[in-house]
């Protein structure tokens, strides 16, 4: 069952054409984790470069990141949870974020609630995983009015360099809501260093 799912995953973000024209914002992430909270810087191709501060609050994973490009700055605030399913390599989540700064206005600070779906599975220092997810979004003149904005296939793998570093190598595309029409591929390289 993961090959087949990570399978599916794969070659739906292959069996387009245009693939290589879309590689349009590559990132390097760096992280040093501890078991209350983590802190990374992400730097992008684009040079908008992040910083993100993370941890347990009331038993969900919180995240605040600032986002600086040039002398435009950034912000968002994100909660979500990730739980496994029994007996089973899959795991499922959900989270919501907003985000705020120089480039919104009133009208355009979102909300964004995006519930996901994934499949993993360790084998030895490998884990490979898929995941698929979606995402609904409204605006600060009325947070509750969501509307079906987007969603996204992920794949990857992570490798344990130690017991206290791992690598982290995934790509992500963009889809419409229907999860067709292929938009933007991202690939990312992280680096996790445990204390």
């Amino acid at each position: 069952m993961i090959k087949t799912i990570t399978t599916i995953a794969a070659v739906a973000m292959l069996s387009t054409t245009a693939m290589a024209a879309d590689w349009d914002n590559t990132a390097v992430k760096v992280t040093a984790q501890t078991d209350d909270y983590s802190i990374s810087v992400k730097s992008p191709k684009t040079g908008a470069t992040e910083f993100a501060v993370g941890g347990i609050v009331a038993s969900v994973d919180a995240t605040v990141k600032w986002k600086r490009n040039g002398a435009v700055d950034d912000f968002a605030v994100k909660a979500g949870k990730s739980v496994d399913i029994p007996a089973t390599p899959l795991y499922a989540g959900a989270s919501a974020e907003f985000s705020f700064g120089d480039s919104f206005t009133a009208d355009t600070r979102t909300m964004d609630l995006s519930p996901y779906v994934g499949v993993t599975h360790t084998m030895g220092k490998l884990t490979p995983f898929a995941e698929l997810g979606y995402a609904w979004q409204s605006t600060q003149t009325d947070l509750v009015d969501f509307n079906r904005d987007s969603s996204y296939i992920e794949v990857g793998a992570t490798y344990a360099l130690s017991d206290a570093a791992s690598m982290k190598l995934s790509v992500v595309e963009a889809r419409d809501t229907g999860f067709k029409n292929p938009g933007d591929r991202n690939a990312e390289v992280g680096l996790t260093f445990k204390f």
